[in-house]
């Protein structure tokens, strides 16, 4: 399934582009969109190909930080009108939960994740894109507009607790902790920003609730779930559920408002079942861990949802034809 993005996404690219001297419509002419694909905020793009090219102006750039740098260009809360609705709800925590219940509207390639731990809450998200696309400036940028949004409600200045990336450090890491403000931590165990929980009941100044229900009154038809929406919704769902052991489907249904027994028979409607789902799903994620040494092979088995290595190496050597171990180790040869 090709997951797409609206374009409004590349927004600050072709700045970042000038301001490093890179030829932008060469770039974009590489992956095979042109300059005006840009023009229309609202058009799609498949994710995968957005990735690729933010990984190629990178390299062209030099700059390790561009997904950062694109981030720091873009306007706050440019996501035409569920940026109105999240821009007026009371509290940063009411915004980030509507951009979760409407995250099929905002960003169809990113799953997101509001979790409390006493004075901490943690904003995670995935990217639902194949593992072997390269993906570390797209996370930078997630996490970039991330922080912004954050500032739109808590003013320029505020800065994180800390910040996590599950990709590799870059060799250069000064622009990362001057733009976030904080520890930057890469080789996590996930993708996300650690923000104080006080942060998240902070009243917001512009909240205004005849603007919220307008911008909703827009936004509730448009959340229509067809079919290819209901397996991104189901993936998204397995993606922040399986990390935390509980992507089964009776967890997933409960996320998606609905019963284990609708959601089985809307999954028969469109030709898979759970199992097929969760099992994309843990393939991607499987090879996300493998490919960082820092995990050991019995912490990836936990992380898609196996307690016994011995069932996961079962598992491994049946869908990817050699033993975990195995792999890593041609993997790193």
């Amino acid at each position: 399934m090709d997951t797409l993005v609206r374009t409004v996404t590349l927004n600050g690219f072709l700045n970042v582009c000038n301001m490093h001297g890179v030829n932008s419509h060469a770039l974009l002419k590489q992956v095979g969109l042109d300059a005006s694909t840009l023009v229309d905020s609202e058009r799609h793009i498949s994710a995968e190909t957005l990735c690729k090219l933010l990984d190629l102006a990178a390299a062209q750039s030099h700059c390790a930080a561009f997904g950062i740098q694109m981030a720091q260009h873009r306007q706050t809360l440019d996501f035409g009108i569920m940026g109105v609705l999240m821009r007026h709800k009371p509290t940063l925590r009411d915004m980030w939960l509507a951009a979760i219940q409407y995250r099929k509207l905002l960003n169809d390639a990113t799953a997101i994740s509001l979790e409390q731990s006493g004075e901490l809450s943690i904003l995670r998200f995935e990217l639902l894109i194949d593992s072997q696309i390269p993906q570390q400036q797209s996370c930078e940028l997630v996490a970039g507009v991330m922080m912004r949004t954050c500032q739109a409600v808590l003013g320029g200045a505020w800065s994180p607790r800390e910040v996590r990336f599950m990709h590799a450090a870059p060799q250069e890491q000064y622009q990362h902790k001057q733009f976030f403000g904080c520890p930057v931590t890469f080789n996590s165990e996930f993708n996300g920003i650690v923000l104080r929980t006080l942060d998240m009941a902070m009243p917001n100044p512009a909240a205004d609730p005849e603007l919220v229900r307008y911008a909703e009154s827009i936004v509730m038809p448009m959340r229509a779930l067809g079919d290819n929406a209901l397996l991104q919704e189901v993936r998204k769902n397995i993606y922040l559920l399986m990390p935390l052991e509980q992507a089964c489907i009776e967890r997933v249904a409960e996320q998606m408002h609905l019963s284990t027994r609708t959601l089985q028979r809307q999954l028969d409607q469109s030709g898979t079942s759970f199992s097929e789902v969760l099992d994309t799903v843990r393939k991607n994620l499987v090879l996300r861990y493998m490919n960082n040494s820092r995990y050991s092979i019995g912490q990836v088995a936990s992380l898609t949802g196996y307690s016994r290595q011995a069932s996961f190496t079962r598992w491994f050597q049946a869908n990817f034809g050699t033993s975990p171990r195995q792999w890593r180790q041609t993997r790193l040869a």
